[in-house]
């Protein structure tokens, strides 16, 4: 059969309508995230001129103080309706991105990545259930098609990124910031033409269920996701924080492999993220899904860890298998979380648990470079071989999670909504490690 780019695109790409613009915002945001994450801390470092030292804590910091907001936020986009809250978040960012060409200094470049980064986790928390109101029946299926298409939109924010790095004058990074804003600034606009989703009608109390505020800190199975999720979205920082220190460090790979990591990485997200989802849509697949990374991991980290003490050829080699089994184990990985994220939370209260969520997942990304490079990278392969066992035993865990999940859900309730709109973009946040989660 012989394989066309353009019906495979087509493929991918949603039927005329109100998902179709959705996935059109999502991956401008997406660009825009692309453009942005390569270069913030080159323009801190390399242009403004603050020491590394002092851009490391500034981001640590940023992401500190934003993580408090997330369960709050998520519960006012379930309160208020999602799109007032994805509009918020969204203004603050585009903001944001354009008070960089401002920064002259640590304490500037504190205040504007502080002020964005408290946009970025309101959005963030508050964007599931934005995205379960427009996806409706058949939201993780199309969770999985606008995750394949941004795959695409940062791609070539990268490559616009890897431009400006390369011209690498001032006004170059001030075009970029400024690309960015105007990017998001388009995809408030179009996020203005989705439906103005009401709040959903929280079940009434019962003798056995007392209904309050803040559920989510009462669900147990969602709880014990949030703490395996969290410690497995550490998985997702390996290729950009531990494996080129690895690289040049510890092999004798070329130093060029570094930048080959990141082609496979979303070479391969892009082709086969839809064909690995297709069939992970219930609790009990996404709980395998998750197993199935766990297994997947700990093999690629292996062939990994193996690297050092052979030839350059030899050593490209592992790291090309140990990077695709990792690629593969991220797509499993990335599936079986959609299907607990929307089918574990209530609609009415999809906002607070996205929120509790991600306070912990960003607490996983915050302690990842700690773990990662002063841990794994020092033990060599005894450390390689503890995080890959360590991911294994989540993985073991996650399938009687799902069962567990599953026996203590209450029968789902789809709100019949009027037509959906496009949606937003995703969100950015400067932080130690972290991309856009979705």
């Amino acid at each position: 059969m012989k394989l066309s780019p353009v019906a495979y695109a087509r493929s991918h790409v949603p039927p005329p309508g109100p998902q179709r613009a959705y996935v059109l915002g999502y991956s401008l945001g997406m660009m825009a995230n692309g453009v942005f994450l390569p270069i913030y801390v080159l323009y801190c470092t390399q242009i403004v001129g603050i020491s590394t030292a002092h851009t490391g804590l500034a981001i640590t910091l940023g992401g500190l103080i934003g993580l408090p907001l997330s369960t709050f936020a998520g519960d006012l986009a379930d309160r208020l309706g999602p799109r007032r809250v994805v509009l918020f978040g969204l203004a603050g960012q585009l903001t944001g991105m354009g008070c960089y060409v401002f920064i002259r200094g640590f304490w500037s470049f504190l205040v504007v990545l502080v002020c964005m980064n408290i946009f970025a986790f309101t959005y963030m928390a508050s964007e599931g259930a934005l995205l379960r109101r427009v996806g409706g029946e058949d939201t993780v299926t199309f969770r999985s098609q606008v995750q394949a298409i941004g795959n695409v939109g940062l791609t070539i924010g990268a490559l616009i990124s890897g431009v400006g790095i390369s011209i690498g004058t001032p006004w170059a990074y001030y075009g970029m910031f400024l690309f960015c804003a105007a990017a998001y600034l388009v995809d408030v606009f179009i996020t203005l033409k989705i439906p103005n989703y009401k709040p959903l009608p929280k079940p009434p109390s019962t003798e056995k269920v007392k209904r309050g505020r803040y559920i989510v800190f009462r669900d147990k199975p969602f709880i014990a996701y949030v703490l395996v999720a969290g410690a497995l979205s550490m998985s997702a920082v390996v290729d950009g924080l531990l494996l080129p220190v690895w690289i040049v460090a510890h092999t004798s790979a070329p130093r060029w492999t570094v930048a080959l990591v990141y082609v496979l990485n979303t070479s391969i997200a892009i082709l086969l993220q839809m064909r690995l989802s297709r069939n992970i849509k219930t609790m009990r697949q996404g709980g395998s899904a998750l197993l199935r990374a766990g297994v997947t991991l700990v093999l690629g980290f292996v062939l990994m860890a193996l690297m050092p003490g052979h030839t350059p050829a030899v050593a490209t080699i592992l790291l090309v298998g140990g990077v695709v089994l990792v690629a593969i184990a991220q797509l499993w990985l990335t599936s079986g979380r959609f299907v607990f994220e929307f089918k574990l939370p209530p609609a009415h209260a999809q906002g607070q648990y996205d929120g509790l969520l991600q306070t912990v997942t960003t607490l996983s990304f915050t302690v990842a470079p700690l773990v990662l490079l002063g841990i794994v990278a020092e033990q060599g392969f005894a450390g390689w071989l503890g995080l890959g066992l360590f991911f294994l035993v989540l993985g073991l865990f996650s399938p009687a999670m799902a069962a567990w999940g599953e026996r203590t859900r209450e029968p789902a309730v789809v709100p019949e909504e009027p037509g959906a709109g496009p949606a937003e973009a995703g969100g950015v946040m400067a932080a130690a490690g972290a991309e856009d989660g979705k």
